[in-house]
């Protein structure tokens, strides 16, 4: 049997107040191709659909019209979703009923019988599109919250405790013999996070961390979502996450995008490949390491290319710019903007960084002998401009800080 991963599509997503429904589109357009010449069995869609719970009706009918395309040019292909932290369960199972009718499987959240936990509404038999008979049991366990489970349970007790109750539901059922695949939405021990930048929601002190090292051994493939970078977790091969199709911060953009084929034997081991994707527009840091000089900023602005009225601006990358200062700069942002007026790219943000900073001399500083009345306020400024930047301030900014305080007190 076969199956594609992915995850973490984040719909609706907004990257420095510019939408990505382009790039989504482009996303779902080759997942399609993808689909088409693969020809899994099942695909699976671990988590975080929506960037939010409440998506617009443009990213919801996007999202709905590809599990049309989907289920249309893929007959007897199953489609199990799961929602994420940041899916709203309820929305997500909203059309449960409907979508089942067009193999497509929904869960969103954890319901109850009888205020007993339903385990076995969230265990789904797959089978291969030339059969109706099931060949592998898939494990649906959408992303947890603390009323999903007895109270005092950490999150990583949590989810044991559900995959232990649907562990004992299989094994009494008539599927017990069959191999079980794990689709879950949770923060893997060994997963690796960019410790600088990162767009996933993560508790402090990792308290939300699960240990995955038993779910190598007792399942034949898990199947993740959460964290946006492709890898195996803790090195158990069949314990993955696929990653996001597209970078959800500047950190991300080194990532290789994919998602994952799972090929199944019929005794249940797991052969696993990622097919990469390109997006449809990259990220772009100006200078790629470090930070620059605001001379060497613009110069290589400059080599930026033009906007040539062919490509189209969807596809232009986002950029970002690191700058060091020695000094301040009050009108780098407007010539940087005047850099990129007729730039194929889409500006996101600059960081600025000061290139010299030492401890301030207490001995400089006012203190109950020194009265601040005796100070006059060009001096105080000299002295905080001196311990920020390790020089004097410049004649200009001399008279620009003059200029100031005349207004000021003429007001």
């Amino acid at each position: 049997m076969k199956i594609i991963h992915t995850a973490d599509l984040h719909l609706g997503n907004v990257f420095h107040q510019h939408s990505r429904v382009a790039e989504h589109r482009h996303f779902f357009q080759w997942l399609l191709q993808t689909l088409s010449t693969e020809k899994p069995d099942a695909l699976i869609i671990s988590g975080d659909v929506f960037d939010s719970p409440n998506p617009s009706v443009e990213v919801q009918r996007l999202f709905f019209d590809f599990l049309t395309q989907c289920t249309s040019e893929n007959e007897d292909m199953q489609v199990v979703v799961i929602a994420g932290n940041h899916d709203s369960g309820a929305r997500i199972e909203a059309a449960e009923e409907l979508l089942r009718q067009h193999n497509i499987y929904v869960r969103g959240t954890v319901q109850r019988k009888e205020d007993v936990y339903d385990f076995e509404r969230n265990i789904l038999p797959l089978s291969p599109r030339d059969t109706s008979e099931a060949a592998v049991v898939c494990y649906a366990l959408p992303f947890l919250r603390p009323m999903d489970y007895p109270h005092g349970m950490s999150v990583e007790e949590g989810i044991k405790y559900h995959l232990q109750q649907m562990d004992k539901w299989h094994k009494g059922s008539d599927f017990k013999k069959l191999p079980v695949v794990v689709a879950a939405h949770f923060y893997a021990v060994g997963a690796f996070v960019n410790e600088q930048e990162h767009s996933e929601r993560l508790v402090v002190g990792g308290q939300d961390c699960v240990s995955v090292n038993d779910m190598g051994k007792r399942y034949a493939y898990t199947a993740l979502g959460h964290i946006h970078k492709p890898q195996a977790v803790a090195d158990i091969e069949t314990v993955r996450y696929s990653g996001s199709p597209i970078a959800l911060s500047f950190s991300e953009r080194d990532y290789q995008r994919c998602v994952m084929a799972i090929e199944l034997d019929e005794r249940g081991r797991a052969e696993v490949s990622a097919i990469d994707y390109t997006p449809l527009c990259e990220l772009l840091t100006l200078p790629k390491y470090g930070n620059a000089s605001p001379e060497k900023l613009l110069s290589l602005l400059a080599d930026l290319p033009k906007d040539n009225g062919v490509t189209p601006r969807e596809s232009w990358p986002y950029l970002e710019l690191h700058v060091e200062l020695s000094q301040p700069e009050p009108e780098l942002r407007a010539k940087i903007a005047q850099m990129l007026s007729d730039k194929a790219v889409r500006f996101c943000r600059v960081t600025t960084e000061t290139a010299h900073r030492k401890a301030q001399d207490a001995d400089n500083l006012p203190s109950l002998e020194t009265q601040l009345e005796q100070i006059s306020p060009l001096d105080l400024a000299q002295r905080c401009y001196q311990a920020q930047f390790g020089d004097e301030m410049s004649p200009a900014l001399v008279q620009r800080f003059e200029k100031a305080e005349q207004a000021l007190q003429e007001s």
